[in-house]
């Protein structure tokens, strides 16, 4: 009688062995399979985060909004959105081209008010190039502005100043102060 009891107590311990032994074989295989970054956990005040962001607008007049960024963040409380590396084209409902790029940017969504940072270019269908440290646009104005120095260049000048307002559907261009010219 001893042996079949010494037998039933090694055949419960062979299966206790054996099912913990799979139950560490299961746990090792799932976690070591799981796919990693699944989702990229936000602060606490960003809503939404996009890679390689593309937005297009048709607004009034068949005037047109396109807005690219590498990266850009959606703040909804704020009704802002702010970009890194963004590339802005506004076609007006006159049909003239403009293309705003810079390294940062932010607009509040609500009003379509930009601020473009760092290494600021504007280049329009007509050739002009204007180039500043940051940039202001008022959509409800149409006026692109800074009072940081610019540069604006095409074919036939080479103009630099301090300040600039430009009106988008009028084409007026303004340059506060310290303005010189160089016409070719």
């Amino acid at each position: 009688m001893k042996s079949s009891k010494k037998t039933k107590i090694i055949s419960i311990i062979l299966i206790v062995f054996v099912v913990i032994t799979i139950a560490v074989l299961v746990i090792m295989f799932n976690i070591y399979d799981k796919p990693k970054n699944i989702i990229k956990i936000l602060s606490d005040h960003v809503d939404l985060q996009i890679k390689d962001f593309i937005y297009t607008e048709v607004g009034e007049a068949n005037s047109k909004w396109e807005v690219k960024a590498k990266n850009a963040k959606y703040i909804k409380k704020q009704n802002l959105a702010l970009f890194d590396r963004v590339k802005i084209k506004l076609t007006t409902s006159e049909g003239k081209i403009f293309i705003m790029t810079g390294d940062k940017g932010q607009m509040l969504t609500d009003k379509k008010d930009i601020q473009i940072k760092g290494n600021v270019v504007i280049v329009s269908d007509t050739g002009d190039r204007f180039s500043t440290d940051y940039l202001n646009f008022n959509n409800a104005e149409k006026k692109a502005y800074t009072d940081a120095p610019v540069t604006m260049e095409n074919k036939r000048m080479k103009i630099k100043g301090t300040g600039l307002t430009l009106y988008i559907n009028t084409g007026e261009l303004n340059l506060s102060s310290l303005v010189k010219a160089k016409i070719n």
